[in-house]
């Protein structure tokens, strides 16, 4: 990025100035018969999901034992609940459901505010500091408890000159979190660098550097990018992401579309942790159980797998 000027520097402190009154999103209040997510038990091998809380009502589609229902609703009927699976809203009876709460989508808010370096790391550890001339870029990730509830905080805080920009604070609940659910990282293309933003509980968005509004963000219900294990950015802006339980490696676009979704069948490959690029390739680094090694799952432009290869520190090389 060239030297930002001083009239850019005054748009970017009007801009900071509007954003700092955004809230891109706060915590729903859940209504009284809001019972979240449910998963099938007690059955044989599935239970109907039916068109009307009723018996002889024609049945949607078969749910499996053990599958997980979400956005379920007290409806006020002795025998059934409204559900949701799949994307299909319906009526299942309550005898097969057990609350778990642990698959329960994570409650997500977020708040753009300007934020001094200070206020920016506060307690957490800095996981990103990015300069480029005049501007850069701080992160700091933490755990707090409020409310009797555990959170996972990012706070990113943008700077010119060492004066605050815009900062933002995004929160996600981690009380059943496994991973990690909040990222964020550098993106976009040389000239034109961007905030990657990553929330398990939202989506990956894009944040404009000048002004951290979001330019984009591809909704965690259209595709789960898991706990974005490794992460990835090609000279093109393109995002490669792969989660520790999944999904297989993820390839989207600068303007935020997921271009392929590969699929690596291998059962001893798990557990990614570093993405890069090789001749036109994407590599990706699996530790997959090996001491003192990975798995490397070379893929093509299009996400097809080329190769699954076994690879080994050497005695010399750990010295």
């Amino acid at each position: 990025m060239k030297k930002v000027s001083c009239w850019i520097l005054s748009a970017v402190l009007f801009l900071g100035m509007i954003s700092s009154a955004l809230s891109d999103r706060v915590i729903e209040e859940k209504p009284w018969y809001y019972l979240g997510a449910h998963q099938v038990v007690w059955c044989k091998e599935w239970i109907s999901l039916r068109e009307e809380p009723k018996k002889t009502s024609r049945r949607i589609l078969k749910i499996p034992l053990g599958a997980i229902v979400y956005n379920v609703k007290d409806i006020k009927d002795e025998l059934f609940y409204e559900v949701e699976y799949e994307g299909v809203t319906g009526y299942a009876l309550k005898g097969y459901l057990k609350a778990t709460p642990q698959y329960e989508p994570p409650a997500s808010s977020a708040i753009t505010v300007k934020m001094t370096l200070d206020e920016v790391i506060g307690n957490g550890e800095v996981v990103l500091e990015w300069k480029d001339y005049n501007m850069s870029v701080v992160a700091a990730h933490e755990f707090v408890r409020e409310k009797r509830k555990k959170w996972e905080v990012l706070r990113i805080g943008c700077f010119i000159d060492g004066e605050p920009i815009w900062g933002h604070e995004e929160k996600v609940e981690a009380e059943y979190a496994k991973y990690d659910l909040l990222k964020v990282f550098i993106g976009g293309v040389a000239d034109d660098w961007q905030v990657m933003l990553y929330d398990g509980g939202y989506g990956l968005s894009m944040l404009d550097l000048l002004s951290g509004r979001e330019r984009w963000c591809l909704s965690s219900k259209d595709i789960s990018l898991g706990d974005a294990a490794a992460i990835a950015v090609d000279d093109n802006g393109t995002t490669y992401i792969a989660g520790t339980d999944g999904p297989d490696p993820v390839a989207i676009s600068l303007d935020g579309r997921v271009m392929w979704e590969s699929e690596i069948e291998d059962p001893e490959v798990f557990a990614p942790y570093e993405i890069f690029f090789d001749n036109g390739t994407v590599k990706v680094r699996y530790r997959s159980g090996i001491e003192n090694g990975c798995k490397i799952v070379t893929l093509d432009s299009t996400g097809e797998v080329l190769s699954v290869k076994e690879e080994y520190i050497t005695a010399d090389a750990q010295k």
